[in-house]
């Protein structure tokens, strides 16, 4: 075999390069096509997901193509230089799609996979409906109705969100490089699929997504402000009701989604030691543990008045707070701050969402509410199921299943906990419409995606905190 001369060293060099930066386009056109077979009905829910990373990804890969152009002009003395450029590159570009190579591929697994679509298909319920609410009152156009969060799992104490448009980091690096979500991500505890009535924390999860994806941030901390001043709270407690007022909207949202179920797996979530549950700590964004739960519990009362199933949830699991943890010494001063704060957060017109109050792009009746108790019993016993009933119900009702079972003794508890978790994902399963969960294709949301390539101002690089 003849030696490799200089030329064609450096001319397959250059076929190898392109080859590589080839591969990854077809690979995520892959999955892409694969997410929009007739027959696909599980990765059908992750089309539209797919599509934006599909954009994201040629947006990377396009920035390469000029550094490939230039090998075909390198010298002999800069053609090291020059292809270790594009090599950096597609390491980078690798990297970016590594961090969602994982979970998707994690669908594949028959240990997770039904468990996962459950939780797929309980974010989309919560998010979809919100954000198509906002578009039907043109508060978004259309190229701003966007996918739907992706869920996976790791080793955590609870499930936490990161937003669109922020850069997720392991504590160390930042997991994207510089490129920014172009959707949002939620980590489940890998743990938490065993109980899948655990995933009312969902809910929680999408409300940082719909707050980010609306817009909200500065407007909710502008109305909380402004009620709270309204209502007479002292400084310094308005000050902390605005340091915490991203998860307090959270909560109300969840509450809003899927009624009081949600803060009975918060309760299940925050039983922790008195010192964790009592003390205020400043940097945490979270409120404190107990004011948190009497909160939740007052915004759960006002959702139907009258509703006499649901003010009993809400007392209940009041009272069950007060027996853990007694009426809250210091604490107790916040309750006089829970109606502005509810009525900011909710219940206050904004001029950012043309005349609407969040509350009103989330609907819940005393129909919605029945509706979860029926189907609980249904859970629990396997008596009248249930016509119709929204994936995000399904979970809440299975919390509330859970919950009215541990009334049983430890012998027959744990079998009726797996029947209802069994029952949950069939539930779900039927519950949900074949169609392809997709989002605004047109060429502005494109390049919305593609924006995302590149990175934003610091502000933007924190997670939505975990419950």
């Amino acid at each position: 075999m003849p030696p490799l001369d200089t030329d064609n060293l450096f001319r397959l060099r250059r076929a190898e390069l392109r080859r590589r930066v080839e591969a990854l386009p077809a690979e995520v056109e892959t999955w892409r096509a694969a997410a929009s077979k007739p027959d696909a009905l599980d990765m059908k829910a992750h089309f539209s997901q797919l599509l934006a990373l599909s954009v994201m990804v040629k947006a990377l890969t396009d920035g390469q193509l000029p550094l490939l152009a230039a090998l075909d002009q390198s010298t002999a003395a800069s053609f090291g230089d020059d292809s270790l450029r594009v090599v950096k590159e597609i390491i980078r570009t690798q990297k970016v799609w590594d961090f969602f190579r994982d979970k998707l591929e994690l669908r594949h697994s028959p240990a997770f996979n039904k468990q996962l679509w459950t939780a797929d298909t309980i974010a989309y319920d919560c998010h979809r409906p919100v954000l198509k609410a906002a578009a039907d009152a043109g508060i978004l156009p259309p190229s701003e109705l966007r996918e739907p969060p992706l869920t996976y799992c790791t080793a955590e104490f609870s499930p936490a969100t990161w937003v669109r448009g922020s850069r997720p980091n392991d504590g160390r690096a930042y997991q994207l490089g510089e490129a920014r979500l172009p959707i949002p991500v939620i980590e489940v505890p890998w743990d938490h699929l065993e109980n899948l009535w655990e995933l009312c924390s969902l809910l929680h999860e999408v409300g940082h997504d719909i707050e980010a994806d609306l817009k909200l941030r500065e407007p909710l901390k502008e109305a909380l402000g402004r009620k709270l001043q309204d209502a007479g709270t002292p400084p310094k407690r308005i000050q902390r009701w605005i340091a915490w007022q991203a998860e307090i909207f959270a909560d109300l949202v969840a509450i809003r989604l899927g009624g009081p179920a949600f803060i009975d797996g918060l309760i299940h979530l925050l039983v922790l030691p008195p010192a964790q549950v009592l003390t205020l700590v400043d940097a945490d964004p979270h409120p404190t543990h107990y004011v948190r739960i009497l909160l939740c519990c007052h915004y759960a009362r006002t959702l139907v008045p009258g509703e006499a199933p649901l003010e009993q949830h809400a007392d209940r699991m009041l009272a069950t707070w007060k027996d853990l943890y007694g009426e809250g010494g210091e604490l107790a001063a916040f309750i006089a701050d829970f109606a502005a704060v509810c009525e900011g957060l909710m219940a206050t017109v904004l001029p950012s969402l043309q005349g609407h109050s969040v509350a009103q792009l989330i609907a819940f009746s005393a129909g919605d509410d029945r509706n979860m108790r029926s189907a609980a019993g249904y859970l629990r016993t396997g008596m009248n199921k249930p016509v119709a009933i929204r994936p995000r119900h399904c979970v809440c009702a299975a919390r509330i299943a859970a919950s009215e079972a541990a009334a049983q003794p430890p012998a027959t508890l744990a079998a009726s906990l797996k029947n209802i978790n069994d029952k949950l994902m069939q539930l779900v399963r039927e519950n949900d419409g074949p169609e392809l969960r997709a989002s605004d294709n047109t060429p502005a949301h494109k390049a919305f995606v593609a924006g995302l390539a590149r990175s934003l101002p610091e502000d933007f690089d924190r997670p939505e905190a975990s419950q």
